[in-house]
């Protein structure tokens, strides 16, 4: 099983956690999960699917002869509760960009990516459906962009309206771990414009012994309806000093990446080159309410860096 397939089944987990609001640690081997076959496939279930079932069952019953928990053993397990928005800015305020003119490039870039994660979202021109998991309701979607632009996009549905402010508090905290890559990855905020507004750094390794990874992008949240949030975020002409890479980015989704330009006070190692850098062309969410349930679409097209999807973890 290949490393795509393998950042799958941990997806695939991780959101069967979050649906039913669980906290515990969980190991996965992959080789015990089947691909499910498409709706209208006649196919029996395989055996490992059969015991899987077998398995989940066995584990509801003995829940019922279980002791109750201690407090100590609920509080362990108490969901993670993600920062809102302005409790992000509160604590990034100090990071606050006083700078009229950048604000409003940076707010007029951002809108054409939104346009854009509006588009891909909806669009069904140049989608492939390539996968799809019957158990968990889920799509798999790939596009190239005007033939050469790697766009990957995963609808999935959330059936608890509850769950709404969780998820986008989930998406949009730069604090939390939810980034399901190969490897380790740090991101954190490097400049305020506003409290939906921001700058953030990402930083990668898709292996102990691999070589770190990097890339700087601008980030917003847009409340479009009471029903609606998208989150979006996309790189743009941000030099950061590297004197290794000094060529000038295009984005080759978002147009118009010289509506926005900036500087950027980078550490030591990416002044001298060590990390490799990255660009996001497109990244985002955008999650609806609709009847009883909470729809999410999700939109990635990164240069260069292996993203699957930055989401979910110890729900």
């Amino acid at each position: 099983m290949n490393k795509f397939y393998i950042q799958i089944v941990f997806f695939l987990l991780i959101i069967s956690l979050f649906v039913n609001n669980k906290t515990h640690e969980t190991e996965l081997d992959p080789e015990k999960y089947i691909i499910p076959k498409f709706k209208n496939d006649t196919k029996l279930k395989s055996k490992k699917d059969t015991n899987l079932k077998s398995k989940k069952d066995t584990n509801l019953k003995s829940k019922k002869d279980a002791k109750p928990k201690s407090k100590k053993d609920a509080k362990l397990k108490s969901p993670k509760r993600y920062l809102t928005s302005e409790e992000i800015y509160e604590k990034n305020k100090h990071l606050l960009h006083n700078d009229p003119k950048e604000t409003l490039q940076a707010y007029a870039y951002m809108n054409k990516a939104l346009n854009q994660l509006e588009y891909h979202a909806t669009s069904k021109d140049g989608y492939k459906l390539y996968d799809f998991y019957c158990y968990y309701n889920i799509k798999f979607y790939k596009k190239k962009h005007q033939g050469h632009t790697l766009v990957k996009k995963v609808e999935y549905t959330v059936v608890n309206l509850n769950k709404y402010n969780e998820l986008i508090n989930m998406f949009w905290d730069p604090d939390s771990s939810d980034f399901l890559y190969e490897g380790s990855v740090k991101r954190k905020i490097v400049r305020v414009y506003n409290p939906n507004l921001v700058m953030i750094q990402q930083r990668s390794k898709s292996h102990r012994l691999g070589r770190q990874k990097y890339f700087y992008a601008l980030a917003a949240k847009f409340k479009i309806s009471e029903n609606k949030t998208m989150i979006v975020m996309a790189s743009a002409n941000i030099n950061d000093h590297n004197h290794k890479n000094v060529k000038s980015f295009r984005n080759t989704i978002v147009e118009n990446a010289n509506l926005f330009k900036a500087n950027i006070d980078s550490e030591d190692d990416i002044r001298n080159g060590k990390l490799q850098k990255m660009f996001v062309n497109l990244n985002g969410y955008i999650v609806e309410k609709k009847r009883n349930r909470v729809y999410i679409t999700y939109i990635n097209s990164v240069n260069g860096i292996h993203i699957l999807i930055t989401y979910f973890n110890n729900c």
